[in-house]
């Protein structure tokens, strides 16, 4: 409306003469409105990228908390696997300990059999108590 007051009129015609000046201010006025459109444009690009940002932020979170989780299994399962190895190795010591022990109740089990068959294990002339008279 102001700019209808400023213009300049044909005396004969009644028509407003375009002027420089009122030229630029329509262009101008153009100019703000393509902005304004560019504005509202850059509006709604950016509450979709919110929005893609907000749901990313979620996958992001949620696969966080999915890392954490199999982060904590697999350290369970690494504790886990120290506690057999070593139940293991314990495993192992004891049957070592075992066969020793057998070893060595076989050899004494054998020494004293032959020295219950030999008929004078002392060079004595005495025979065992329940062995058969000759």
């Amino acid at each position: 409306q102001e700019a209808s007051k400023a213009r300049i009129t044909d005396r004969s015609s009644g028509q407003p003469v375009p002027t420089a000046a009122m030229s630029e201010f329509h262009a101008l006025l153009e100019n703000i409105d393509n902005f304004k459109g560019l504005l509202v444009k850059h509006e709604e690009v950016i509450h979709q990228k919110k929005a893609v940002l907000q749901e990313k932020k979620k996958i992001a979170a949620d696969m966080q908390a999915e890392i954490d989780e199999l982060t904590k299994e697999f350290d369970g399962m690494a504790h886990r696997k120290e506690e057999l190895e070593k139940t293991i190795e314990e495993a192992e010591k004891a049957y070592s300990r075992i066969t020793q022990s057998t070893q060595t109740l076989q050899a004494v089990i054998q020494q004293e059999f032959h020295r219950f068959q030999d008929p004078n294990p002392l060079g004595s002339s005495t025979k065992l108590a329940g062995s058969p008279k000759s």
